[in-house]
């Protein structure tokens, strides 16, 4: 997924941002931990706004630790099975998985603390920062917006093992659908003419997402990207899109309902029955060959399966010898969380889902 970067008026932040997913995939994104003590008390994420000096909004809960749901034994324990198995065959070197039931925010993690190369998968952080700068600042307008498509020369497959239909370079399109362009496809060329056309607003917008969620912004770091990010830390996205916490109702049903149709569908997507529902984003990027190992790819795919009246967060970061072993292994992942889930939550509100 090489591609050249061009320079934009927005530079620091978007040379930081774009060779963080375009170059080598890497960022700086670290969401502080709490100790074990400080987890089982459960904390909690709130929204700072200077122009509101008597609120603060609610963007995420932990209600407590992994270790204060039990009942989710039998999931963990089929889905480590599954990751077990292909660390020992040589399938992958490094996985890691997050798993929340998204009524109950009941949860659990495998190799949680592992941290991976983000790749496409900040690609939300740029769709979700339009969206609150057209609800806060440029109005529907903003969407509405016509912008020179730039197309590099030789576009690149995007989606893993496919070659995506891309927009004519030179053409004008609306924010709009070229944000939809680099969400269901995941095109890097429409990432970057995003970027380019990012106005003050929209680009104080992103900046603002790192704080409110506590992450550390990638302009600091200018073009030495170099830090990563774990699986629990970029599912909280996916989190306050569910919750509305971070968008309107109608924009994160906007943001969802396009994530629920990106094109890639060999990975979570291939894991459930046909008609289930997944808002999800993927990403992938190879950590350059070392004198001492060899390149080794990167496969993530992480959204919501809406399984019926109990929703679940999954997310999967891998890194491992091919394309091809991660993707079987993120299918192979997903279908056993799913029937994990179907086993134990009937797909009726009236029956509990994992009693304790």
């Amino acid at each position: 997924m090489l591609q050249k970067l061009r320079y934009t008026k927005t530079l620091p932040f978007c040379i930081g941002l774009l060779v963080g997913i375009v170059l080598c995939g890497v960022g700086v994104w670290f969401l502080p931990h709490t100790s074990a003590a400080s987890a089982d008390r459960g904390s909690i994420l709130r929204e700072h706004d200077p122009q509101y000096t008597l609120v603060s909004p609610l963007l995420a809960a932990e209600v407590g630790s992994e270790a204060s749901f039990p009942e989710l034994a039998p999931v963990k324990s089929a889905v480590g099975a599954v990751v077990n198995q292909a660390v020992a065959a040589g399938d992958a070197q490094n996985v890691s998985v997050y798993y929340r039931l998204l009524n109950s925010a009941r949860w659990f993690e495998i190799h949680g603390d592992t941290t991976y190369a983000p790749a496409s998968l900040l690609k939300v952080f740029v769709m979700v920062a339009y969206y609150v700068e057209s609800e806060h600042g440029g109005g529907d307008g903003l969407l509405d917006k016509q912008i020179r498509f730039e197309g590099s020369a030789n576009p690149a497959a995007d989606v893993p093992g496919e070659v995506i239909p891309h927009l004519v370079s030179g053409k004008y399109y609306t924010v709009e659908q070229v944000i939809d362009q680099m969400i269901r496809y995941s095109d890097n060329d429409a990432l970057t003419t995003l970027t380019d056309n990012l106005d003050p607003g929209t680009l104080a917008a992103l900046n603002q997402i790192f704080t409110d969620l506590k992450i550390p912004n990638p302009s600091n770091e200018g073009t030495k990207v170099t830090d990563f990010l774990s699986v629990e830390q970029y599912s909280l996205i996916f989190r306050v899109l569910f919750s509305t916490t971070y968008l309107t109702p109608a924009d994160s049903q906007r943001a969802l309902d396009l994530l629920s149709r990106a094109q890639y569908t060999l990975g979570l997507v291939a894991g459930v029955p046909p008609g289930i529902v997944v808002a999800h984003k993927f990403g992938d990027t190879t950590d350059p060959a070392t004198a001492t190992s060899p390149a080794m790819p990167e496969l993530h795919d992480c959204g919501i399966v809406y399984y019926p009246d109990h929703p679940y967060l999954l997310c999967v970061m891998t890194r491992g010898s091919s394309f091809a072993s991660l993707q079987a292994l993120i299918q192979k992942i997903s279908t056993t969380a799913y029937q994990q889930t179907l086993a134990h939550c009937p797909a009726s509100t009236s029956t509990p889902c994992f009693p304790r």
